[in-house]
């Protein structure tokens, strides 16, 4: 390995040749083990195959690429792929011949590793010593009529062998990737989807090996440096927010990879530091969403996702990833962190995170992409730049509730902001904040501040910043005396789901409009879905049902969904048939004389 990568500085070029036509990608390296992260279909394998041929020019050892369908020469003997059963070919499983030993670091597969294997006795005794200690399994590598031949056995019955086409696939995976962890000819490891039937536990084994094996590639060694495309949060390991420089983060193939900056500034934060060390599930899955939604806490989770689920909003699907920040403080610096790494978060806040300050808006409209939406959403009511306009309308609101704080106390005490904290001046911001946006019939000044802030906060959220303008989230149940948030979320997402749609739209319309805003996709209707099919048969049969004709049977009109029949009170009635799709609405009953697009999309609620 040449010099300039000693202290780990390298930069090189992916060259992909994909179904988008080809193009060239600059990667830098700064750490010998590298993450390559993003949704499905964003490029990462593509990204990561385009990275091996690059590495010849850095290294005189291998460089071996993994495929996450490794295991695929395997399924000719595991799997009934036509209509044969072949329930003994599992016992004839071989990985190649003899011939292929030498190409051994070229395969993708797990046959390669398997000739490692066969070729290296001191890496069979490294893996077959984990095997043995880990899962009470022994390995053996035979040779037969000049093919390879893999056999397994449990210790306690180690006389009787079985073909590797019986074994688990997650143990198969595991043999794999660790004799070519251990292979001191390769000085590259490119792994696709290193996590590919790995129970989570197991994965944590795995990236404790993997992380051991990376390092600077010697001749007295089998260190290497590895990087893996992965799905997986357990096969990523974050401990301190300089971690994070050793992800890519691809969000579409035909989009550069984002890579933090080594000099951002966001990651010297103190709050954003103690986020990263405690960094759990929820947190780590964020990185591999192009879309986080951004909240205050582990109840607005609850609750966000219980609409979620009621709703069929499909967050997750949609690329997006609920987030809880446990507090407002961090949340300016985790905004501009996630755009360090390409992605768009959306941020749902309490209503203090305006009455207290501006930290959070100013944070949020640092972007100029950002900025400059707004401005444009600004001037067309007549307004100034977004952060001018925000400012002025600040610092209005903090000059009434300072001096004409007597005329809307009355109304204002009665919210629960009020008595909140000990700090009295926050308490009445709060307080007037959430008073202006939920009562009418304001007196002159107050009515047209009330305005000036629907109307701000209404551009906030054509960018994705909303602001609860109610208060808190608790605001929004029936019961605001909370004594343990986590514990009332519970039991309010339990009255979500017995919820109608439009209660729950007419109660939680701020929180649901971020949730959809954060989705970013059509709901699935599959009512809609079937519209076209369902109209180009029934169609031609009402016409002839129109001109009187009785026997629509001999029309020749078949479909595997729909069935027609004349009624007992004459009336053509269409039922569905399939017991897959799920559509309300049927029977469908047509009289001769209806308009049979309109009849339709009435009944399947299609307007």
């Amino acid at each position: 390995m040449r010099n300039s990568i000693m202290d780990f500085q390298l930069s090189i070029t992916a060259n992909i040749n994909s179904h988008e036509g080809n193009f060239s990608r600059e990667i830098e390296l700064r750490s010998p083990l590298t993450f390559i992260v993003g949704p499905n279909g964003s490029g990462k394998t593509h990204l990561l195959k385009g990275l091996k041929g690059s590495f010849n020019s850095y290294t005189n050892k291998k460089v071996r690429f993994i495929s996450a369908g490794r295991l695929g020469p395997l399924e000719i003997y595991r799997s009934n792929y036509d209509q044969y059963d072949r329930p003994s070919e599992a016992d004839n499983a071989t990985h190649g011949h003899k011939s292929d030993s030498k190409y051994r670091h070229k395969i993708e597969t797990i046959n390669g590793d398997l000739h490692t294997l066969s070729a290296r006795t001191d890496i069979l005794i490294k893996v077959r010593e984990r095997l043995q200690k880990l899962f009470k399994r022994n390995i053996k590598i035979d040779w037969d009529a000049g093919n390879l031949k893999v056999s397994f056995a449990r210790l306690d019955n180690s006389d009787s062998y079985y073909s590797s086409g019986r074994e688990a696939s997650g143990l198969l995976h595991l043999v794999g990737i660790l004799s070519a962890l251990y292979d001191d000819e390769v000085g590259v490891l490119l792994i696709d989807e290193p996590e590919v039937s790995l129970h989570p536990q197991l994965q944590a084994f795995l990236l404790k090996e993997i992380t051991r094996v990376a390092g600077i590639p010697g001749e007295d060694g089998y260190k290497k440096i590895i990087v893996m495309a992965t799905h997986s949060t357990e096969m990523i390991k974050i401990s301190k927010t300089d971690d994070l420089l050793s992800f890519i983060f691809c969000n579409d193939l035909k989009e550069e990879p984002i890579q933090i900056p080594k000099n951002a500034g966001e990651l010297k934060n103190g709050k954003l530091r103690t986020l990263i060390t405690r960094l759990g599930q929820e947190h780590k899955l964020a990185l591999f969403s192009r879309t986080p939604l951004l909240v205050e806490g582990p109840s607005d989770v609850i609750v966000c996702n219980a609409l979620s689920d009621k709703l069929d909003l499909n967050l997750e699907a949609a690329g997006s990833q609920i987030l809880p920040i446990n507090g407002k403080e961090a949340m300016p610096e985790t905004v501009k962190l996630f755009r360090l790494m390409g992605k768009t978060p959306t941020v749902l806040v309490d209503a203090d995170c305006f009455a207290d300050g501006l930290n959070l808006i100013n944070a949020y409209f640092s972007d100029e992409e950002i900025r400059n939406i707004a401005d444009t959403l600004a001037s067309k009511q007549g307004m100034d730049g977004i952060l001018k306009v925000t400012n002025d309308i600040y610092n209005k609101f903090c000059t009434l509730v300072d001096k004409n704080w007597d005329e809307i106390a009355e109304i204002a005490k009665n919210h629960p902001y009020f008595t909140l904290l000990q700090d009295e001046v926050l308490n009445k911001k709060r307080s007037v904040l959430c008073t202006l946006l939920n009562h009418d019939n304001l007196s002159g000044e107050w009515d047209r501040l009330k305005n000036r802030i629907t109307a701000l906060f209404n551009i906030f959220e054509e960018v994705g910043l909303f602001i609860l303008r109610k208060g808190a989230l608790e605001s929004y149940y029936d019961d605001n005396v909370i004594e343990d948030k986590v514990n009332a979320s519970v039991i309010e997402s339990e009255k979500i789901l017995s919820l109608s749609e439009d209660n729950l739209e007419s109660r939680y319309q701020d929180i649901i409009k971020c949730l959809k805003y954060a989705s970013d996709s059509e709901s699935i209707d599959e009512s809609r879905a079937i519209r076209d099919e369902l109209l180009s048969f029934v169609s031609p049969i009402h016409a002839h049902y129109a001109e009187g004709e009785e026997n629509l049977n001999t029309l020749g009109r078949q479909s595997s969904i729909f069935h027609h029949r004349i009624n007992d009170e004459g009336k053509l009635e269409v039922s569905i048939t399939s017991k897959v799709l799920d559509v309300k609405g049927f029977p469908i009953i047509l009289n001769k004389d209806d308009d049979v697009r309109k009849v339709i999309n009435n009944k399947l609620g299609i307007e």
